[in-house]
């Protein structure tokens, strides 16, 4: 299969013990409960003029700061559209310990960049680690 002239290559559904995370979703919900969520927002169609944010989410019943925005990391353009994030490490791999999902990678549908955001230095305030605009991912 291919779009246009670029092949289309399908990935296996298992990475095997390569990385982090969980042999399977049942194992998943058995793990310990996430304290931050990470959620991309964006202001188009909204009036505002301001960059597309990361907001980080405190989701921690027994926290006094329980369903807050604890951060805010604004990209540095304006009008992104910042949509679907994923990891740096595949979230089905497990059993690896030097594995690690240390960097959110946030592309955007009107600009075409994609951020890479460092997540694992400081967690609860991530910073941007690299931005990468159109033309610099193409072969």
């Amino acid at each position: 299969m291919s779009l246009g002239n670029t092949p289309v290559v399908f990935a296996a559904t298992k990475c095997g013990d390569c990385g982090p995370g969980y042999p399977t979703p049942q194992e998943a919900m058995k793990g310990p409960r996430e304290e931050i969520v990470y959620l991309p927002c964006i202001y188009r169609n909204t009036g505002t003029e301001a960059p597309d944010y990361l907001a980080t989410v405190d989701v921690d019943p027994k926290s006094p700061q329980y369903s807050q925005v604890i951060h805010r990391l604004p990209m540095p353009h304006l009008k992104d559209e910042l949509h679907h994030s994923g990891w740096n490490t595949c979230s089905s791999c497990f059993g690896d310990s030097t594995k690690s999902r240390n960097k959110l990678v946030l592309p955007s549908f009107i600009s075409s960049r994609i951020y890479v955001v460092d997540v694992g230095t400081e967690p609860r305030a991530p910073k941007l680690h690299k931005a990468l605009c159109h033309g610099e991912c193409e072969p």
